[in-house]
């Protein structure tokens, strides 16, 4: 793809807000810079659905990332607020790693236009199958030239089956996910009351009353230890990550991604329709336009005015017309079927396998480090004496 190199985007989602008033709803500040300066500008959640809506529109057959999903209930709370920052500086970070779509008219409209930002990028004229050639042909000009056969329309079709079929398994996966990291949250949740609070409580209220010595308290004495102080700082930290919750936020964001992609089929499928419903129009001129040289009176010549000459030069222009309009259609769905054969599908499969990978070796790491930090703790309660003596 012509990507030429572009000064670094820097952005940056911060400041969430809410503004009070009947329909309560929240503001995020956009801030940043690109090869057209500086830009801070303030966007609302409906405004990040609105551009992307516009992207799927301007750049017919491009994987446009998701934003994330609407929330009827609990969208004011604090976490889902941090969240949803979160993931539409993510949505952004992905458009800025397609150029293309970032200096765009629309998106650049996005960012730097204060207002309202659907009446400003309504203001922007219908594209034009033309256009849609001229912008495809510049942009991705390194596509020039690959085949289109029957292995790449099968891939294609091949991988929209595959997406339908596992929907269901991944909002299966989904609720799991969500499972798992609740009962991990709250789990560790009781596990740090547990250090922190019911053993020490248990040996001063009780166990001193058995021993009758301060000293015998094993857990109450190592507290007194720096290392022991450090360890369980960093264990009761390690705790407090929800590391099992980006798990199934990765996997929630798996199923946005889905659905995404296949927007990306449905608006190379529109222009295979059009096309269709074009070669229909044609069929049904020339059929007239056999009609009238014959000198058949149908319903259709019936009632059309003006001679037959007349009515047969009319025809003959509305399907050359038509004939060029189907010449244009073809084009597009050719350019589609590339882009996506060829490029999407497989960009789409890397990215998978990325945040895959990512994801595992983030949460490995983390149980690893969890672990071992739980294992040099509890060897130095184990090394108490009082400990070491009921063991002999």
């Amino acid at each position: 793809m012509n990507q030429s190199d572009e000064a670094e985007i820097t952005l940056l989602v911060c400041d969430p807000k809410i503004i009070p008033g009947i329909n309560k709803y929240i503001v995020y500040t956009i801030k940043g810079m690109d090869k057209n300066g500086q830009f801070d500008i303030q966007r609302r959640f409906s405004d990040f659905k609105t551009i992307r809506q516009f992207l799927l529109t301007k750049w017919p057959g491009c994987y446009i990332p998701p934003v994330p999903p609407k929330k009827a209930f609990g969208n004011m709370e604090q976490q889902f607020i941090d969240e949803r920052r979160a993931m539409l500086e993510d949505f952004l970070k992905r458009i800025a790693a397609l150029k293309f779509l970032w200096y765009s008219e629309e998106f650049q409209i996005f960012l730097k236009t204060p207002g309202e930002i659907e009446k400003a990028l309504l203001s922007i004229p219908k594209i034009t199958n033309d256009e849609i050639i001229n912008k495809y042909q510049d942009t991705f000009q390194d596509l020039s030239g690959r085949e289109i056969n029957r292995e790449i329309i099968q891939k294609i079709n091949d991988f929209k089956a595959f997406i339908k079929k596992v929907q269901p398994m991944v909002q299966n996966f989904k609720q799991i996910a969500k499972n798992i990291a609740e009962a991990k949250q709250s789990h560790q949740i009781i596990l740090i009351d547990f250090i922190i609070r019911v053993i020490p409580q248990y040996e001063n209220t009780l166990l001193l009353e058995y021993v009758e010595q301060q000293e015998k308290l094993p857990f109450t004495n190592i507290l007194q230890i720096e290392e022991v102080k450090g360890l369980i700082d960093q264990y009761c930290e390690l705790l407090k990550d929800p590391k099992l919750y980006q798990l199934y936020q990765e996997v929630r964001k798996e199923g946005k991604q889905l659905k995404a992609f296949l927007e990306t089929f449905s608006e190379r499928e529109k222009y295979e329709y059009q096309k269709a419903n074009a070669e229909s129009r044609q069929k049904e001129l020339e059929l007239q336009l056999q009609e009238v040289l014959a000198g058949k009176t149908t319903i259709r010549t019936l009632f059309s005015k003006g001679k037959k000459d007349e009515n047969i030069a009319k025809l003959q222009f509305q399907i050359t017309e038509v004939g060029k309009e189907i010449e244009s259609y073809q084009f597009i769905c050719d350019i589609l079927t590339v882009l996506v054969g060829y490029v999407e599908i497989d960009k789409f499969k890397v990215e998978k396998q990325y945040q895959y990978y990512s994801m595992i070796k983030s949460i490995i790491s983390y149980q690893s480090r969890l672990s071992e930090i739980e294992e040099k703790l509890w060897s130095k309660v184990l090394e108490s004496e009082y400990l070491q003596q009921q063991q002999q």
